[in-house]
């Protein structure tokens, strides 16, 4: 694997692959999730989009997607994390099929799908 790719391509990707099932909620996640890298990474970077890499994105990062920032930015929906864990495991399918994580990230992130019932 050469350099890892921009999360915002990965997401491009993954909409595009039509394995990808991508759905409106899809479509949602995916600004959701960039919106939050944006956020996070913003603060590290000064032009943050194209820093934003994929490997950027690891356990620790995920975990505070899908725990804090989902359920802060929709209090009013129960189901949020349910649709959060199917997106996830779709999404690192396409990644791992694509083989865009390393294997060091893709133990992390397993790490991450195993502690959160994924």
């Amino acid at each position: 694997m050469s350099e890892a790719p921009r999360i915002e391509d990965a997401l491009k990707g993954f909409l595009e692959n039509p394995q990808g099932r991508a759905s409106d909620g899809d479509k949602a996640f995916c600004s959701l999730l960039l919106e939050f890298c944006e956020l996070l990474f913003a603060e590290e970077e000064g032009d943050s989009r194209e820093k934003m890499t994929l490997s950027n994105l690891g356990s620790f990062e995920l975990d505070e997607f899908f725990h804090f920032y989902l359920p802060d930015m929709h209090p009013d929906d129960s189901q949020i994390q349910k649709k959060a864990k199917d997106f996830l495991k779709r999404f690192r399918k396409y990644l791992e099929r694509k083989n865009l994580l390393s294997k060091v990230q893709s133990e992390d992130w397993k790490e991450f799908f195993q502690e959160n019932g994924i």
